[in-house]
C-alpha cells in the first residue's frame, strides 16, 4: 500500500518537546516500515509532505495543498499523520478534508492515536477529537496574544524571521540589533532623499552599483519608500497595525490568502527606545514632510503603460485627479481602449459631472504643449545665466540666514548655562531665575523652529535645481532620441516634472500649470503662434490657414 506522510509544526509547537519536524518524520517513516508500506511524496528532495511554521488553524499550507492535489490524482492509498491536530485544528476544515479524501477512496490514520476512517465509531471519535483540537487552538490564541502584547511593551521584536532591513534579530535578548553594512545603506537612503532624489532614483542608484538586497534581489521604489516611512529606524516598535481578516479572501474571494486589513488606531502599540536607532528624529521628521509633499503628485501606476498622465491630469470641476481605465469600444470584437475619468466616480459625497476623455485625445493636446516647449528651448539657453543665478543665490542667502540663527541659538544656550551657574552660586533668588530661564527657553524654541524652517527651504531649493536639470535632460532626449522604448520610459518618468497640473473640463484642457523655466518656453511659443496666425490671416484672408505639424518632435507611438 502507498502511504503519504504529513508533518507540520507552528512557531508555538516548535518549542514543545516531541513536536519537532524531525521527530514526526522519523516516527512516521519507522511506522510505515513496520507495516511494510511504500512511502510516496511528490515534493522534490523530500520523503514526507512537510509544512514548517504554519498554523493548523487554516488550510493555506503549501505542503498540505500539494498533498490534496496528489490525493485527487490518486497517487497514494492512505494519509498518515503523527497526531490528529497536525492535519488541522479546526473541526470544519478537518471534516471537509476527511470527507473529500473518503470520497476519493483514500484512508486516513493517526500514528499515535487509535483513529481511522474505516468505521463509524472511528469517524465519531475523530470528530470528537477534532472539536477538542479546535478548542485547544482557540485557548492557545487567547494565551498567546496577551503574551505578545507584554513582550512588545518590553521592547521585544515580534517576528524573528522578518527582521527589518538594517537590523538582525538577537534571539537571546529578543531584540533587534544594528547590522552595520545595511545600517549604512539606510542612512544613505535618508540622506539621498533629503537631498532631493526620489525613491526610484535611489533604487536605481543601488541597482547600477550592483548592491543586492538581503535576499539577493534588487532595490525597488516601494522598498525605499517603506524604509523612509518606517519608525523602526528611530528605535521605535510599531505593532498590531494590521491583521488578517479570515472571513475575506483575496482576489475578490477567489484567492487562497486572506485580506490584510488595518486595525483601529486605538489597538496599535508604539514602544519608543526599544532598540538602538539608525537615524535621528530630525532626519525622520524631515523625510516625512517631503514624503507628504511629494505624495500630492505621486506616480499612479497601472498595469497598462498608456496612462502616462495619471497623477498630473486634474478635474477642473471638483479638483480631484483623473485616473486611467480601459473601456470596451466594440462589444462584438471586445476591443478595449484607454480612457481617463475623474476619480470622484463612485464617491457618493462628490458630485462631479465632468466627462470621460479618451487617452488618445488628451495625449494629442498634451503633446501640442510639449512640442511648443521643445521648439522654444532657445529661451532657456538665452537665460541660462539667470537660471544659474536663481538656483545658487537664494540658497546662499538661506545658508547665511541659517548660520546667523545657529549663532543666536548657541548664544542662547550659553546664556542659559550662565544663568544656571549664577543661580547655583545663590547670587539670584529662585523667582528671578525662573522668570529669566522661561524667557530664554521660549527664545530657544523659536530659534530651533527657525533653524528647521530654513533647513527645509534649502532642501526645497535643491529639489528645484534637480527639477530643472531633470527636465532639461528630458526635453533634450525628447528632441534627439528616436528610440520608442526609451521614450516611453522618459514620458512616464518626467511628465510629472514638466507639469504641476493639467486641468480638464469636458474633454478639453482648460488650464495648464507648468514648472519654471519651461513655462517661459511655453509662453514664448504661444506668442509666436499668435504672430504666425495673424501673419497667415493677412497673407491668406479667404483661404484655410496653414499650420505646421505639432508632432515634429514626438515619436509616432507617443502621438
Amino acid at each position: 500500500m502507498r502511504v503519504a506522510l504529513y508533518t507540520r509544526v507552528s512557531t508555538e509547537d516548535q518549542a514543545r518537546e516531541g513536536y519537532s519536524l524531525e521527530v514526526q518524520r522519523t516516527y512516521l517513516l519507522q511506522y510505515a516500515k513496520n507495516f511494510g508500506w511504500d512511502v510516496f511524496c511528490s515534493m522534490s528532495g523530500r520523503d514526507v509532505y512537510m509544512d514548517d511554521g504554519y498554523s493548523g488553524g487554516n488550510m493555506d499550507r503549501p505542503a498540505l495543498q500539494r498533498l490534496l492535489f496528489d490525493a485527487r490524482n490518486k497517487q497514494f492509498d492512505l494519509i498518515l499523520v503523527y497526531k490528529q491536530d497536525r492535519l488541522s485544528r479546526r473541526l470544519k476544515d478537518l471534516l471537509g478534508l476527511l470527507e473529500e479524501v473518503d470520497s476519493l477512496g483514500i484512508g486516513y490514520k493517526s500514528a499515535t492515536e487509535p483513529f481511522d476512517t474505516t468505521s463509524s465509531a472511528g469517524k465519531m471519535a475523530i470528530q470528537m477529537l477534532g472539536s477538542c483540537a479546535e478548542f485547544e487552538r482557540n485557548r492557545l490564541v487567547e494565551r498567546v496574544f496577551p503574551g505578545m502584547v507584554v513582550g512588545v511593551k518590553r521592547g521585544h521584536w515580534q517576528g524573528a524571521r522578518y527582521a527589518p532591513y538594517g537590523y538582525r534579530y538577537n534571539k537571546e535578548i529578543k531584540k533587534l540589533e544594528i547590522y552595520p553594512e545595511e545600517a549604512k545603506i539606510v542612512k544613505d537612503i535618508f540622506d539621498q532623499y533629503l537631498n532631493g532624489k526620489g525613491t526610484a532614483q535611489i533604487a536605481g542608484h543601488y541597482y547600477h552599483l550592483g548592491v543586492a538586497a538581503r535576499q539577493g534581489g534588487r532595490f525597488y521604489g516601494k522598498f525605499i519608500s517603506d524604509i523612509l516611512h518606517s519608525k523602526v529606524y528611530l528605535g521605535t516598535i510599531v505593532w498590531n497595525r494590521r491583521h488578517y481578516d479570515t472571513k475575506t479572501k483575496t482576489k475578490n474571494g477567489e484567492g487562497k490568502g486572506y485580506r490584510y486589513v488595518n486595525n483601529d488606531p486605538s489597538k496599535i502599540i508604539e514602544v519608543p527606545n526599544a532598540h538602538e536607532p539608525i537615524i535621528t528624529q530630525e532626519m525622520h521628521d524631515a523625510a516625512q514632510k517631503l514624503l507628504a509633499r511629494n505624495r500630492t503628485n505621486s506616480v499612479v501606476r497601472f498595469k497598462n503603460n498608456v496612462y502616462h498622465l495619471s497623477g498630473v491630469l486634474k478635474c477642473n470641476e471638483c479638483g480631484r485627479n483623473y485616473r486611467g481605465l480601459m473601456l470596451t469600444c466594440n462589444h462584438r470584437t471586445k476591443m478595449r481602449r484607454p480612457w481617463y475619468c475623474c476619480s470622484s466616480l463612485g464617491v457618493s459625497y462628490v458630485k462631479c459631472n465632468n466627462k470621460y476623455v479618451k487617452a488618445d485625445v488628451i495625449n494629442k493636446q498634451v503633446w501640442d504643449i510639449i512640442d511648443t516647449i521643445s521648439k522654444n528651448l532657445h529661451v532657456i539657453e538665452e537665460l541660462s545665466d539667470v537660471i544659474k543665478l536663481t538656483a545658487t543665490e537664494p540658497e546662499q542667502k538661506f545658508i547665511e540666514d541659517l548660520e546667523a540663527k545657529e549663532k543666536d541659538l548657541s548664544k542662547n544656550l550659553e546664556k542659559q548655562k550662565g544663568l544656571y551657574e549664577v543661580f547655583s552660586e545663590d547670587k539670584i533668588n529662585i523667582d528671578i531665575y525662573k522668570d529669566r530661564a522661561e524667557l530664554l527657553r521660549n527664545e530657544e524654541k523659536r530659534f530651533r523652529q527657525d533653524v528647521k524652517s530654513i533647513q527645509l527651504k534649502i532642501l526645497e531649493k535643491r529639489n528645484s535645481v534637480n527639477l530643472v536639470k531633470a527636465t532639461q535632460d528630458f526635453l533634450l532626449c525628447l528632441r534627439s532620441n528616436p528610440n520608442t522604448e526609451k521614450m516611453d520610459y522618459l514620458i512616464k518618468t518626467f511628465m510629472r516634472i514638466i507639469f504641476k497640473g493639467i486641468y480638464i473640463q469636458n474633454t478639453e484642457i482648460v488650464k495648464v500649470d507648468i514648472n519654471e523655466p519651461w513655462k517661459m518656453c511655453y509662453e514664448e511659443g504661444l506668442k509666436w503662434q499668435k504672430k504666425s496666425e495673424t501673419t497667415t490671416k493677412q497673407a491668406n484672408p479667404k483661404g484655410s490657414p496653414v499650420r505646421e505639424s505639432v508632432y515634429c518632435c514626438a515619436p509616432s507611438d507617443a502621438r
